[in-house]
């Protein structure tokens, strides 16, 4: 079983990417090398999977406001009980910058990622950026690849 130390070895051993990856049955979302080598190595195509399942509202979010970079966030405690969330640094409706719009957030019952012992809960991010305004496509890659 990885630990948290070996996750953050696959973060910090990515850094841009040399194609891009994307499931059969979503043409809005692709990710990088990085996002490939962290399900792989702990067994998480969850991660992905979900990430699709959010596409809908991404999507609304970027119709309405032209939101093109987002913050995909997975938090855990020592019970592996945590949530998914994506979120956009953006302007609000009263015209105001906010550092934390949520777009969604899923509570998850349980995450199968290692947690920090050091910390009372641990969290893993991703972001998802504009790939092409024309096909309203995005891309999710690892911190160390932006």
């Amino acid at each position: 079983m990885l630990t948290y130390s070996d996750v953050q070895e696959i973060y910090y051993r990515n850094h841009g990417t040399t194609q891009y990856f994307k499931r059969g049955y979503c043409n809005n979302l692709f990710y990088t090398d990085g996002v490939m080598d962290f399900q792989r190595s702990l067994d998480a195509y969850w991660v992905v999977d979900n990430v699709i399942s959010y596409m809908p509202k991404v999507l609304k979010r970027f119709r309405e406001y032209e939101s093109t970079y987002y913050t995909v966030e997975i938090v855990l405690n020592r019970e592996y009980m945590g949530y998914m969330e994506v979120y956009a640094e953006d302007y609000n409706d009263n015209g105001d910058f906010d550092e934390h719009i949520t777009i969604i957030k899923q509570n998850i019952p349980f995450i199968d990622l290692p947690y920090n012992e050091d910390e009372e809960l641990t969290s893993y991010k991703m972001y998802l950026r504009i790939l092409s305004y024309e096909k309203e496509q995005f891309v999710l890659l690892l911190p160390s690849e932006d």
